[in-house]
């Protein structure tokens, strides 16, 4: 009897032993068939989001939403009745002498003699590529005999010791750092080499340092800072570009870095008066100002809440109660005006919201969601009272498009000393167009006042921007 047990004891031991391998083998295809899942489901989500999730521009996308058969056969333009605004003034353009392009005596069709002519007016507006010249300036000179020195005076409209005057500098840093035009492609166009215009651009950015930093000591008096940043890359090194700007100004900052050093060697460490406007990245959290957090980047979050669960009605009901307080937000500053009107609104809207997210969840995505607005009530409610503060920071993002394209252009700087010309340069002259609605004569004109005049060399803040603007926010610009 012992003997039979023990046999079957043996038996026991082998099956066992086989159910607990077919076991690992069950649990080993289980985690590869929820690996496979997985790559599917980012796969499935590339080719229909590409490559940014809900932050994908639509010239990204493969199809673009908008993109139907109704929408294509639909005809652009304004609609039916409209009064157009026709041609803008043309008197700010140079104007040639005009030309008479006279008729034929006979008829091109039938031979016939024309009958008296008439004269009809016809306005065109032509172009010429620029193209650099060469001009001589002959300097007469004379010798003191007190001081006993040559003395020698200077060329009108350059600086000494270099070859390019001021209209060409001008023209290459507005060019370059305003309008994005290569270097390489001015040096195509001018006729002048590359290497010229990079060595002048450094000159140019060495001389125009004080401008820079008394952009940022103006950007800390401002009522409304926008901030954002983006990668940018600085001799093969990963590296970001970042980007603080109100409406009358822009200060760009190139570094190697995304630590929170940076925005305090912008704005400082002092207590500012103004509101920031950022997404939620930690990097602004110790600048101490008011901070109001982007409204696009939570709906976006919110989006994409619901294509995560898309089989849940507690975030589906969430997402519908909440996406549209949040688009109406964002929406306000454009459909109201007055301003106890649009107070009045934001309040509704504000205690809407805080109702939305005051509700009990169960679902841990939700709960997730509504805990970035307990965490951070102070954050998320300027615009409430201040119609000045925008709920979202989208002109940041419009306005970081310019360096993005010139990141892929480029492929970021090739020194840190191109990175240290490049935020000078494109925040001076940056901060020029935004204040001058010929940037390039403004420009120009500062430089030769700088050249001619020792007292504008030792104030050339004050030189560069003449008609600094008073620090104050207007909606309708940055709408």
């Amino acid at each position: 009897m012992a003997l039979r047990d023990l046999v079957m004891c043996h038996n026991c031991l082998r099956l066992r032993r086989e159910r607990d391998e077919a076991r690992k083998q069950l649990k080993r295809s289980q985690k590869e068939a929820d690996k496979l899942r997985a790559e599917l489901g980012r796969a499935h989500r590339t080719i229909n989001e590409l490559p940014f999730g809900s932050s994908t521009p639509s010239a990204k996308r493969p199809v673009k939403p908008s993109a139907t058969q109704e929408n294509q056969a639909r005809k652009g333009g304004a609609s039916r009745g409209h009064k157009g605004a026709g041609r803008g003034p043309q008197n700010q353009r140079p104007r040639r002498p005009s030309e008479v392009v006279r008729v034929p005596e006979l008829c091109p069709e039938c031979s016939a003699k024309l009958g008296p002519a008439s004269t009809r007016d016809r306005t065109l507006v032509g172009c010429e590529p620029a193209q650099a010249f060469t001009r001589t300036v002959r300097l007469q000179e004379a010798w003191c005999p007190c001081c006993r020195k040559t003395i020698r005076p200077q060329a009108p409209g350059a600086f000494p010791r270099l070859l390019l005057d001021n209209s060409c500098l001008a023209y290459v840093a507005v060019e370059h750092y305003v309008n994005g035009v290569t270097l390489g492609r001015l040096a195509s166009i001018t006729g002048i080499a590359k290497g010229t215009l990079t060595n002048a651009m450094h000159w140019l950015a060495k001389t125009l340092e004080p401008g820079y930093d008394t952009l940022k000591a103006q950007l800390r008096l401002a009522a409304v800072i926008w901030a954002d940043e983006t990668v940018w890359r600085n001799d093969g090194a990963n590296g970001y570009a970042w980007m603080f700007r109100t409406l009358e100004l822009v200060v760009y900052r190139f570094c190697n870095t995304r630590r929170g050093t940076i925005p305090e060697d912008v704005l400082g460490t002092d207590p500012l008066p103004g509101t920031l406007l950022t997404d939620r990245y930690g990097g602004y959290n110790g600048i101490r100002m008011a901070r109001q957090f982007c409204y696009a980047h939570l709906l976006r979050d919110l989006q994409d809440l619901q294509k995560e669960f898309p089989d849940s009605d507690e975030v589906r009901q969430f997402v519908a109660e909440l996406a549209p307080l949040l688009g109406a937000a964002m929406g306000l500053r454009r459909e109201v005006r007055d301003l106890r009107a649009y107070r009045r609104r934001a309040r509704r809207l504000m205690a809407r919201i805080r109702s939305a997210i005051g509700h009990s969840a169960r679902h841990p995505g939700v709960q997730s969601y509504q805990d970035i607005f307990r965490r951070h009530p102070d954050n998320l409610y300027h615009w409430v009272k201040n119609p000045e503060v925008p709920p979202d920071n989208n002109y940041a993002e419009r306005s970081l498009r310019q360096t993005v394209i010139a990141r892929k252009m480029s492929y970021g700087s090739q020194s840190q000393r191109g990175a240290r010309t490049r935020e000078i340069l494109m925040s001076v002259v940056g901060t020029i167009a935004m204040r001058n609605d010929d940037p390039w004569a403004a420009l120009r004109d500062a430089l030769n006042r700088i050249a001619e005049s020792p007292p504008a060399k030792r104030h050339i803040p004050k030189t560069l921007f003449p008609n600094a603007l008073p620090q104050t926010e207007s909606r309708q610009a940055a709408a």
